[in-house]
């Protein structure tokens, strides 16, 4: 293999990635531009809404000018720490993939390719899948801060300069990361080992933030207690990480001082160092390691005579087609061990949520009762959400983790009604126990009114029936059978159209159930009849349920149909 390469090789390396994108716009279809509308209306929404929640709070904090200076300056340095982890732990994960397991990568290899033409080409494309959403995302902070400096331009100058080596450095450092996994360890071990990290860090990341008790802000007190609170949340500020840097130049723009020259060279002496070192390793290791990812790796758990003895005699009471979808599905889950770093997930979303009421005021000094119920109803809205959040992983994936065997449920006397149908009750009673406990511990920390907590535990609990269904449903509507990992199902557009139908759904059923709660709790407060508020609140919860069973039924419907159309 040999090294003598110019930047025209990347280049041309790059280019059917480049054509394959132009040609996706060009020749895009109605379809597609509707997903393309829709992500970036979303995108939008979502930006305009960071962008108003950072603007509101620097201009609040500029209120202040003794708090002004270090405040902004703290918060920068959250900002510059989140987005270097971030892209860190990003990068380490789609590395593997980009770099190793790329299904162009075999044709690549054997042709006479210098080595560090490859290793670039892979690097850039490393860094533009890991790195584009949190980029797109971070301008509306960026931009928060620039409106709210004494130097605008300067500023936007400054995050212009500092961007792209803040990018590179945890691209080539997540890529020498994975390439010495990908070289010591089994390669398919290093993916379950790669988004396992991945999971851990965002667990590290949710407990790192809320150990800073943000619900103290709550407290309605002097400004000098907030002032304690942002010198309290405290950031990692060594002089050695390049997110200091960043910080240290950006603080000096945002304040019009003269530029620290001296640190923007850092940042990019830094960035073309790592880029060499990436280079040099992978003339020693890349080799090694392409060729342990295409070995295969037999999952042994699920061989234990244990395990199957286990999940038979759990499976035994149900029918003989479901038992067997039923069998495949549990072994293929463990056999999968990529999705058990998705449970820590899930562990760490529901003791932060609860924590978090369990340390709201338990007393307040107006209006307790109404407070309390209203939290309680809220708190049916994003339990909700939490399901939707859940479901969009583990339900709406469902259908198309069967992959390019789903050749097999088609060729199989199982109806695809009895398909989904299996799929559905599989997955109902897991998120049935999970929507009870999120609803009554969350109602019993708040202190909630006994009809209150009633109303939240059914309410909720057709609420599940109904996010189970359209997961079922809009899965098979929106199937996705070739994947390199089964995160890029929920993260397509239609797992986002699923988040956004189930969020709809949830605001209809709050809106159904809104103003027959304020009769009844109106009712008790005053001490008046609670008769006719029960009733229409009964009629309400009647609406509801009706609205639940056209959510289950016509989404397995519709997706029934979808999959009897598909050419396989």
């Amino acid at each position: 293999m040999k090294w003598e390469f110019t930047p025209r090789d990347v280049v041309r390396l790059l280019t059917p990635s480049i054509l394959a994108a132009r040609n996706r716009r060009r020749f895009a279809r109605r379809s597609d531009l509707l997903r393309a509308a829709l992500f970036g209306g979303v995108t939008i929404v979502f930006s305009v809404g960071i962008f108003a929640g950072f603007y509101r709070v620097l201009v609040y904090v500029g209120r202040f000018a003794e708090f002004t200076a270090p405040l902004t300056h703290q918060m920068l340095a959250t900002v510059s720490v989140f987005l270097f982890t971030v892209l860190l732990a990003s990068n380490i994960i789609t590395a593997y993939s980009t770099q190793y397991v790329s299904e162009d990568l075999s044709l690549l290899a054997s042709g006479p390719i210098p080595l560090p033409a490859l290793y670039g080409s892979r690097l850039i494309l490393t860094l533009f899948q890991s790195s584009w959403m949190v980029l797109v995302f971070s301008v509306p902070v960026y931009l928060a801060f620039a409106l709210t400096s004494s130097s605008p331009i300067r500023f936007l100058v400054a995050v212009a300069l500092v961007l792209p080596p803040l990018l590179a450095i945890p691209a080539a450092l997540g890529s020498m990361v994975t390439g010495a996994l990908v070289s010591v360890f089994p390669a398919r071990r290093v993916r379950e080992a790669l988004m396992m990290i991945g999971a851990l860090f965002v667990v590290l990341i949710v407990f790192l933030v809320r150990t800073q008790q943000p619900e103290r802000l709550l407290n309605p007190r002097s400004i000098y207690d907030v002032g304690e609170f942002f010198s309290a949340f405290r950031t990692p500020a060594s002089p050695l990480l390049p997110s200091t840097w960043a910080t240290d130049i950006l603080a000096a723009a945002r304040h019009a001082n003269s530029p620290p020259w001296f640190l923007l060279a850092l940042l990019y002496s830094t960035a073309a160092a790592a880029v060499v070192l990436g280079c040099w390793q992978a003339r020693a290791l890349y080799w090694r390691g392409f060729s342990r990812a295409q070995e295969a790796l037999p999952a042994r758990f699920t061989a234990l005579p244990m395990v199957d003895r286990f999940l038979e005699v759990m499976t035994r009471p149900f029918e003989l087609r479901f038992r067997s979808l039923l069998l495949k599905d549990l072994k293929t889950f463990l056999r999968d061990t990529t999705q058990w770093s998705q449970l820590f997930l899930l562990l760490a979303l529901v003791v932060v949520y609860l924590y978090n009421f369990s340390v709201l005021p338990s007393n307040f000094t107006f209006a307790t009762f109404y407070l309390q119920n209203l939290f309680s109803f809220l708190n049916l809205g994003l339990a909700g959400f939490v399901l939707s959040a859940v479901a969009v992983r583990f339900v709406f994936t469902s259908v198309s983790i069967e992959g390019r065997a789903f050749w097999i449920i088609r060729s199989s006397p199982l109806s695809l009604n009895e398909f989904l149908w299996s799929k559905f009750w599989t997955a109902l009673p897991p998120l049935l126990v999970l929507s009870q406990i999120l609803t009554l511990v969350s109602n019993h920390f708040l202190g909630a009114s006994r009809f209150m907590t009633v109303l939240a535990s059914v309410s909720i609990l057709f609420v599940c029936f109904g996010i189970v269904g359209m997961g079922v449903g809009m899965g098979a509507m929106f199937p996705r059978f070739r994947f390199e990992n089964v995160t890029q199902i929920a993260g397509s557009s239609g797992g986002l159209l699923y988040m956004i139908a189930t969020s709809s759904f949830i605001a209809i059923v709050l809106f159904l159930e809104a103003l027959p709660v304020y009769f009844y709790l109106s009712a008790e407060y005053r001490g008046a009849s609670l008769e006719r508020p029960l009733l229409v609140t009964i009629a309400a919860l009647v609406v509801v349920a009706a609205l639940n069973v056209a959510a289950v039924i016509l989404p397995i419907r519709w997706g029934q149909k979808r999959l009897a159309e598909l050419e396989l």
